[in-house]
């Protein structure tokens, strides 16, 4: 019997090992995957299509050429009933493109003949910002957790803790970084370090953030141009005691799975799903905070680290189970 051809958008990405996981954990007997191509929609190529970060609809370098690719689409839909599925990461892209376009993300919404949701909250938000997507089949699964590759995670171990903080992944904006080394500037604790592993692009924010930090000692900025290997920064994790999440919004986060998996307690906002992840993963290891990040919320933080007790509880959030969750999702669709 001929398998459904599933295209993914992407099938893989440099510095962001999700899109691989998610496809390698769709069920290969009932799909063909492979990365998606534009030019092979037109030919019929595909049954079904997922995006995983449509930027071209919600933030279009060039509104004109999202048309045409939308009409590509909508063509695909009419000749060949290919479908279209949306894994929604975040709500719309925190960077990237050059304009805020309704047009073309109410067509691709239009389009869609499903959603996927990594998080409860996910969905509510996602009708809250566009209510044309509430007739749409959604799944609600969860985001998988990062499988450690070099070495297993280590027991968390309080009594060996020196108020070692780490922020990692990629730094942006929205990531609140530099506010994060001005607060940690005003920790009094002693000892006490903060690290910023993570790639950033943006010149003048770097810029800032180095000016934010100063001369204090105890900040440590390892601000990169490509990707830190997955190998590499599984030992600058288990090398601190915590992970600290300054975001000013989110709204589902791997890093805060990437940190629980390998067993460290994160200080992040009580925004977006982390208060669903601390519901499940618990309030020893998921530490939550309203408003800004204040040099008050990381003392705090680091003065509850004394608990022992289970690593947390991450069965939800793994792999086999997320797979075969879309799986089924994705077979009702065909």
């Amino acid at each position: 019997m001929k398998k459904t051809v599933l295209g993914l958008k992407p099938i893989s990405a440099t510095g962001n090992s999700f899109a691989g996981l998610f496809s390698r954990h769709i069920d290969d007997a009932s799909f063909e995957r492979e990365a998606f191509e534009w030019d092979k929609l037109g030919g019929g190529r595909y049954d079904i299509v997922v995006f995983h970060w449509p930027t071209e609809f919600f933030r279009p370098t060039s509104r004109k050429a999202s048309l045409a690719l939308l009409a590509g689409m909508l063509r695909a839909r009419l000749l060949h009933r290919t479908k279209f599925v949306w894994v929604v990461h975040n709500l719309e892209p925190h960077d990237g493109g050059s304009m805020k376009s309704e047009v073309t993300t109410r067509l691709f919404l239009r389009l869609l003949n499903g959603v996927i949701l990594i998080s409860r909250h996910s969905l509510g938000e996602l009708h809250r910002y566009y209510p044309q997507t509430r007739s749409l089949p959604a799944l609600i699964t969860r985001h998988g957790r990062y499988e450690p590759l070099a070495s297993p995670p280590a027991a968390f171990m309080p009594a060996t803790r020196r108020n070692r903080l780490l922020f990692f992944g990629m730094i942006r904006e929205y990531k609140n970084v530099e506010r994060l080394v001005a607060e940690a500037r005003k920790v009094e604790l002693a000892p006490f370090s903060l690290t910023v592993t993570g790639v950033c692009r943006d010149e003048g924010l770097e810029r800032r953030i180095r000016q934010a930090a100063g001369d204090d000692m105890r900040i440590d900025l390892d601000i990169r141009h490509s990707f830190v290997p997955d190998e590499e920064l599984e030992r600058v994790i288990d090398a601190h005691d915590a992970v600290v999440l300054p975001y000013r919004n989110i709204l589902n986060s791997g890093v805060a799975l990437h940190a629980l998996g390998r067993n460290k307690p994160i200080l992040a906002p009580r925004i977006g799903s982390l208060p669903e992840l601390q519901q499940e993963a618990g309030k020893e290891w998921v530490h939550l905070f309203d408003g800004e990040i204040t040099a008050d919320h990381m003392t705090r933080f680091l003065a509850a680290l004394d608990f022992t007790g289970p690593v947390p509880d991450l069965s939800a959030y793994e792999w086999q189970r997320v797979g075969n969750e879309v799986t089924g999702f994705l077979q009702t669709l065909k």
